[in-house]
């Protein structure tokens, strides 16, 4: 039995059915606390450890590296299609191109000041709480997508703290998506350009899919500002490599 619980094609369709029920709920009701990527780790979290502690008795360390490896095998694919989801945001960015061209200042802004106070933030964070110097760095790209932020870690030479780089990387992204929408109503400011700059620059990927729940219009200058923030940070990146002489 639980061989057949924690096979691939299981562990596929649980993911997926989770994301997806979390999904038609978030839009049924209208919120952002039933943001579908925080509940699908909530669920896959304690699944695993529920099938670990059925099968093996007891939880530790050992037993959970085990059963996230077998976990991440299985949904590899999702991982592959990381990649081609991203770009596709650039067809409603092409549908979008004459939004971008009146706000083009506004998003370069808006990037600009998004990378340089995340940046800033982790440098800040990392003295306060006396960080190692290469977890510092594998935290420098937390607010771009995920697939951009793998690269800058290789860039960084600190490739080997990619699982903390990704793990940050997704919280960012969910933090933003859910907050996000009460600061919006907070201030009241629902302006088409004010929704895609600030989920795009500060929840990259996930902030911009919600951005696309408010308008097109939004969902375009999130995807562009997302796009703009990881080769600001590229650009950073490279910078930083260079000079510490990697």
């Amino acid at each position: 039995m639980i061989a057949i619980l924690t096979s691939p094609l299981f562990y596929l369709f649980l993911t997926v059915g989770i994301y997806a029920l979390f999904a038609f709920l978030s839009k049924k009701l209208h919120t952002a606390i039933l943001n579908p990527l925080l509940w699908t780790i909530v669920f896959i979290v304690g699944y695993i450890l529920l099938i670990i502690l059925i099968d093996k008795k007891e939880i530790n360390q050992a037993h959970i590296n085990e059963a996230v490896d077998s976990y991440q095998r299985s949904t590899s694919i999702l991982d592959i299609l990381l990649a081609p989801v991203t770009v596709a945001l650039a067809l409603p960015l092409y549908a979008n191109r004459h939004v971008l061209k009146e706000n083009w200042v506004a998003i370069l802004v808006a990037s600009l000041v998004g990378v340089g106070s995340s940046i800033g933030a982790v440098v800040l964070l990392g003295k306060l709480l006396n960080l190692n110097a290469d977890i510092t760095m594998a935290l420098y790209p937390r607010g771009v997508t995920t697939a951009i932020a793998k690269e800058i870690t290789v860039i960084l030479g600190v490739g080997e703290h990619t699982a903390i780089t990704v793990a940050v990387v997704v919280l960012t992204g969910i933090v933003g998506a859910v907050i996000g929408p009460f600061l919006i109503k907070l201030f009241r400011d629902d302006n088409d350009a004010v929704v895609g700059l600030a989920l795009g620059s500060a929840s990259h990927a996930i902030g911009t899919s919600k951005a696309f729940e408010y308008s097109s219009k939004a969902g375009a200058i999130a995807s562009v500002s997302m796009v703009t923030n990881g080769l600001v940070t590229v650009i950073v990146a490279i910078i930083i490599s260079l000079a510490l002489g990697h």
